[in-house]
This record gives structure tokens, sequence and C-alpha cells, in this order.
């Protein structure tokens, strides 16, 4: 159990010099108000859910952009029922097909369709003119390069942390 002490220690005493609740509740806010505004641009540019545009952009960049439903969830780190609902949602859109792997196994795949690439990429022009492009001139180069990274030390982390999927 935590003292009140600890709390306190938690909230406001550095670590090395380094304001580490400070940097955590800044990081945190960042990350929420980036999901906001990419789910914002993707209710309002594609009409999905910027959860259903995360898949969209993996199928266009897979090969054939077809990809098998198990490998979209683990990329993802959807569980199965997550994927499942967002591909019916997509597939009544008309933006992706699914059908049976070929193979005779029990497995599905996932194909995006010629209206889910130009859905695609209207929402990832939007997404640069509004969203990454502004944040980058505002980091400037060497800010970009640092982001890119952090995020790339973050990933790795968070990768190794991982035991299955969750419901991000």
């Amino acid at each position: 159990m935590t003292s009140s002490s600890d709390a306190e220690r938690d909230l406001h005493v550095p670590v090395d010099g380094v304001d580490e609740p400070g940097v955590w509740q800044d990081f945190i806010l960042a990350v929420h108000l980036l999901e906001a505004a990419l789910e914002r641009q993707s209710q309002r540019d594609g009409g999905i859910s910027h959860g259903q545009f995360k898949v969209l952009v993996l199928l266009s960049a897979a090969k054939d952009q077809t990809v098998g439903l198990k490998s979209l969830a683990e990329s993802l780190r959807f569980s199965q029922s997550r994927i499942s609902h967002a591909l019916t949602t997509l597939e009544r859109q008309g933006l992706v097909v699914r059908r049976p792997t070929t193979g005779g196994r029990r497995a599905s795949e996932a194909t995006l369709t010629n209206d889910g690439r130009r859905l695609v990429g209207r929402v990832l022009r939007a997404q640069r003119q509004e969203i990454r492009d502004a944040l980058f001139a505002g980091l400037g180069t060497h800010g970009t390069a640092a982001l890119g990274d952090i995020s790339a030390r973050i990933i790795e982390i968070l990768d190794d942390q991982t035991t299955g999927p969750s419901e991000s």
C-alpha cells in the first residue's frame, strides 16, 4: 500500500533532476490530444473511427492489400472480437471484403477495396495537412528526429512487455 508521503513524492519530487511525474503527465496529455485529433479527423474525413482507419492503413500497406484476421488483430493489439466487429463495419461500408484463406484452414483474411484505398488516401492527405505537418513544423528538424527516436524506443519497450492483445 502506498502511503500519503509516497504519493506526494510521486507527484512532486524530481528524480535525478528530472520531473518524471510532470513528464509523465505531459506525455499522457500529448498522447490523448493526438489520439483525439486523429479520431476527429478520421470521423470527419472518412466517416469511420480512428481504430477502423488503422485497420485500413495496415491493409493498404500489405502485399495485395490483404492480411489475415489473426495477423491484423495481433498487429493492432486488438482482440479477435474487436477486429471482427471493426471488419464487419468496414465491410458494410464497402471498404473491405472478408473471405476464407486459400489453403483449407478455417482462417479468414481481409482485403482493401477500391473504395477503401480512396478513403485511406483522402484521410492520410488530411492528416498530413492538418496534424502531422503542424506537429513536425512546431517541433523543428531536431525535435522531429528526437520524436522518432523516442517513439521507436517506446515501441520497443512496450512490445517487449506485450503478452497479449489489448482493447486499445
